[in-house]
């Protein structure tokens, strides 16, 4: 039986005699099937590379920009990527020491079976070890990107729930503007989700729309004068958005029958701002 070698860490080393019974009528040569098995080291250089599912560039510039428009929701975004990874680590961790459990018993065996399956296992285990670092850099990864969106944005770092909530209103809004954009580019009418987005946050859509279109109808006589404006112009009128819709959802909350969007009584907060809460019920 082919022993099934383990070298440089990189798991099972495809050779000619690994691959002997897998290829026993195969039309290629040895000198091309040995040429094969030469060069795939630099698979398991190109994987510690390629290893994550999205490039540093994609997860920052695209996952991160599509996904939210608060520094809170990025934050968010940051963490529940940061969370899946451990989950993931955890589980690979077990997993290997079940792995461990296993070789140890299938090597007591006397069943030559059992010596194929605890090889087997040797090998696979380097594909869950690779994984596991991969996983850990991509956890770095969004630790830094964290940090950077909360000292750029001046977020303190025990920020808190009704942090986060006072940023929804604004979020929001440069979000259903920022899908009027895409709706009117893409079929040349405002979608109904739009609509609907629009009202639940008081804004009238007969007139999110205009100013979606005269935003649009402004940027085209630009292009027609070729002044190609950078996409910050988009940033600023979602940000004028923002300025001039910021308090419309309070009609939406009368129509409701609700005072407020937050009850602070159950948001997570600073230990010090339960400490005033206390302090002012106290004083009453």
């Amino acid at each position: 039986m082919n022993k099934i070698n383990q070298t440089n860490g990189q798991g099972l080393v495809l050779s000619k005699n690994v691959l002997g019974a897998l290829l026993e009528d195969s039309t290629i040569s040895d000198e091309g099937l040995q040429k094969i098995c030469d060069r795939l080291p630099e698979l398991h250089r190109g994987k510690k590379a390629f290893g994550r599912k999205n490039s540093q560039t994609t997860s920052t510039l695209m996952s991160l920009t599509m996904i939210a428009d608060s520094p809170y929701r990025q934050m968010k975004q940051c963490l529940s990527q940061i969370d899946a990874k451990r989950n993931a680590l955890i589980e690979a961790h077990f997993n290997i020491k079940k792995d461990e459990v296993r070789i140890k018993r299938y090597d007591k065996g006397d069943d030559e079976l059992d010596k194929v399956e605890a090889e087997h296992i040797r090998a696979t285990m380097y594909e869950v070890r690779t994984s596991a670092e991969n996983a850990m850099k991509e956890i770095g990864m969004f630790q830094d990107i964290y940090d950077q969106i909360r000292t750029s944005h001046n977020i303190p770092v025990d920020w808190d729930e009704e942090d986060f909530e006072a940023q929804e209103i604004p979020h929001a809004l440069r979000m259903c503007f920022r899908q009027a954009i895409q709706n009117i580019m893409s079929s040349g009418r405002v979608s109904i989700s739009t609509v609907e987005y629009w009202e639940q946050f008081g804004v009238h859509p007969i007139v999110g729309e205009k100013l979606t279109r005269d935003y649009l109808s402004s940027i085209e006589a630009e292009c027609n004068e070729n002044k190609l404006p950078s996409v910050v112009s988009m940033h600023k009128f979602l940000d004028h958005m923002v300025e001039t819709f910021k308090d419309e959802h309070k009609h939406s909350l009368t129509r409701i029958g609700v005072d407020s969007l937050v009850n602070h009584q159950y948001a997570y907060k600073k230990a010090y701002k339960d400490k005033q809460g206390a302090n002012s019920n106290g004083n009453q």
